[in-house]
């Protein structure tokens, strides 16, 4: 089956997505069978989730400039400057902050699919990761 440029590129995405939440699942393995490893493992996730926030706001960047469109560069700045304050915070308020993050990226994504700007396998996708990342955070919380 010879597949297209954009199944190809869908593929790829996910394949890297799914690999992706690997440091975000992990440090919760590691709080669960090594309690006394916690706070580092926590350390681990925020500081990935993090730099998962700013990569996402560097996608809107790129989406801004294409479209010329000045409101959506100021937006796609906003995950980096809402994630690093995160970093300097107790765990409680950087996962909270973190899970926020998250779900307001959602609906950044939900208004550039409405717009036609991304497609739907890639709204769909990031759903799907963007669930794990705030569950995963949430987990870190708990556990």
């Amino acid at each position: 089956m010879v597949r297209s440029r954009e199944q190809t590129a869908a593929f790829h995405a996910r394949l890297a997505g799914y690999a992706g939440l690997a440091p975000l699942v992990v440090p919760l393995l590691v709080m669960w069978w090594q309690p006394s490893a916690a706070e580092p493992a926590i350390t681990v996730q925020h500081t990935y989730a993090a730099l998962i926030l700013s990569f996402l706001g560097g996608i809107y960047w790129g989406i801004a400039l294409a479209k010329q469109t000045g409101a959506w560069i100021w937006l796609s700045a906003l995950p980096s400057l809402w994630a690093w304050p995160a970093l300097l915070m107790g765990p409680f308020s950087a996962t909270w902050m973190l899970m926020m993050g998250f779900a307001l990226m959602l609906l950044l994504d939900w208004e550039a699919r409405q717009r036609g700007w991304i497609r739907r396998w890639f709204y769909q996708l990031r759903l799907t990761l963007s669930a794990v990342a705030i569950v995963s955070l949430l987990l870190g919380l708990v556990g």
